[in-house]
């Protein structure tokens, strides 16, 4: 067995952790490997059997998507505050020796394809694990935002909107009033952040569902596109955003046999 280690050594404690987890790995013979700057990475996703993060779910979702176009499952080992994603943490840390023996479950979580274009060019194509935002670039200034599925066209008065995966409905979704879904259920959230409207209330779609998101003629600020918390281009009247379910899924690897509710009771 193989096992691909990327640190986030701007965490706190995480050097400590990763020393460990070498160590673990290492008596169980398993064959570790760790992201280095003169490393290719590209050839660390593709020969090792499993990928480990130490950091927070920031560090887990930049490389469950990337880990996704492989193939390669991911476990998480929190380092940071919620760790809301991540599996083990420092208290459960030798639940890694498991990994020899095959004594775990890999979760799949779908992810969303999302991709702009402004004049008939693309301008950005990315993954979301979590979701993607279209929100007003000023604050405590609403927008208009065109949220196209199919033939039909809502207009939201709002800070923003979001879509999110099940996975992502726990974090920026879930703080808007969204629902909490479980992983297993595969569909797409839309929820409204801060709508000037009363009867605006998040939607829960089919995971076949093809979303566009835009900012209509009458809004008086431009957006901005945010996609797992990450900004990524200014969303002006000739841009559309076009979010479809992506072909690749992220796999996360469980040593601890918790489920997301017992998750959720322990976090929240």
């Amino acid at each position: 067995m193989k096992v691909a280690l990327f640190p986030n050594f701007d965490r706190e404690g995480t050097a400590e952790l990763y020393s460990k987890i070498s160590d673990i790995l290492t008596e169980q013979g398993i064959e570790c490997y760790a992201e280095k700057p003169y490393t290719n990475n590209e050839e660390l996703y593709k020969n090792c059997d499993i990928i480990i993060t130490i950091g927070g779910d920031g560090t887990l979702i930049k490389h469950a998507k990337i880990a996704s176009k492989y193939g390669k499952p991911c476990l998480g080992v929190n380092t940071g505050n919620l760790g809301f994603l991540a599996n083990v943490d420092k208290d459960t840390i030798e639940l890694i020796g498991n990994l020899k023996r095959g004594n775990y479950s890999v979760e799949s979580r779908m992810m969303l394809e999302v991709t702009a274009v402004k004049e008939g060019q693309t301008v950005y194509s990315g993954t979301a694990l979590n979701d993607a935002v279209v929100s007003s670039v000023m604050v405590a200034r609403i927008c208009d935002v065109k949220l196209g599925i199919a033939s039909d066209e809502i207009t939201y008065r709002a800070d923003g909107v979001i879509i999110s995966t099940p996975t992502g409905s726990t974090a920026y979704s879930m703080s808007a009033g969204g629902p909490i879904i479980d992983p297993a259920v595969r569909c797409l959230t839309v929820t409204p952040v801060c709508s000037h409207t009363l009867t605006a209330r998040p939607m829960i779609l089919s995971e076949d569902s093809v979303i566009s998101l835009g900012i209509a003629s009458n809004s008086r600020t431009t957006a901005i596109l945010s996609v797992d918390g990450d900004n990524c281009i200014e969303v002006d009247l000739d841009t559309t955003v076009n979010l479809k379910k992506s072909m690749y899924d992220a796999r996360f690897i469980n040593l601890t046999g918790s489920t997301i509710y017992k998750t959720i009771s322990k976090k929240f």
